[in-house]
């Protein structure tokens, strides 16, 4: 093996080693689960932008999304990944040597009470999400399988919330504030990993509050916390959202 080739394949190694230590930064934590009940039929485009509440480095995160609603049965999309990755995304000119971390999700609520003339919602949700990771397959070309094997490249976070959420709608004339709170059991799971510390089931909540104008353009709020890996972890976020009827 020439001096060059080793020089790669230890940027390699160093490169994706990095991307695996921010693994554990998925579902995106950062973000909150927005799951506000109250809903219609409709569909909906959204952006969105959290942190995670102690994060010293004030790393932000971004999701993009829509969602579809039928009667009570509501169905979001969302793909996010940090500020960092997706400047780095917008601007890479498809030679970048680093692994670009994001993390796609989907989450499905069926209503059980409420909506319509009601002041209050019920529903509840159940949903998952996971890694990509956008790596430039030349970096690959000519790195030995076992080099690439044993870094567990396969060993992506699965996350699935499952809970209930309550809300309270508040007329306010052209306006109405939607103010929804949602506990929830979330379980964390790496695929392809054995033994113990592989997966873990915890306690979150989160509260927000939902404001759509002319039942076109909606902002919203959420604050969301619990525990991950015994460490009590919160976020905020906030996003807007256009569109008619659908989930906010």
């Amino acid at each position: 093996m020439d001096g060059n080739r080793r020089v790669r394949i230890a940027l390699l190694v160093g490169t994706l080693a990095g991307g695996m230590a921010v693994r554990a930064d998925a579902q995106i934590e950062g973000m909150p689960l927005f799951t506000n009940p109250r809903y219609g039929t409709g569909v909906r485009v959204h952006g969105d932008v959290g942190q995670a509440k102690d994060d010293p480095t004030d790393r932000q995160v971004v999701q993009g999304g829509v969602t579809l609603a039928v009667g009570p049965v509501g169905l979001g999309a969302n793909l996010g990944m940090t500020r960092d990755d997706f400047d780095e995304l917008r601007t890479s000119s498809g030679t970048s040597n680093r692994t670009t971390n994001a993390t796609v999700s989907a989450v499905a609520q069926i209503r059980v009470a409420g909506g319509g003339p009601s002041q209050w919602s019920l529903s509840l949700f159940g949903g998952a999400s996971t890694q990509v990771n956008a790596t430039d397959a030349a970096d690959l070309v000519g790195i030995p399988q076992a080099v690439i094997d044993s870094l567990h490249l396969d060993n992506k976070l699965l996350t699935l919330p499952v809970g209930a959420a309550l809300g309270l709608r508040i007329p306010l004339g052209l306006a109405s504030l939607n103010l929804w709170g949602a506990p929830r059991l979330q379980i964390r799971r790496f695929t392809g990993c054995t033994g113990e510390g592989c997966s873990e089931t915890k306690f979150r909540w989160a509260v927000g509050a939902d404001l759509p104008i002319f039942r076109i353009i909606s902002v919203r709020a959420a604050y969301d916390s619990g525990k991950i890996e015994d460490q009590t972890v919160s976020y905020i976020g906030v996003g807007a959202s256009i569109g008619i009827g659908g989930m906010r």
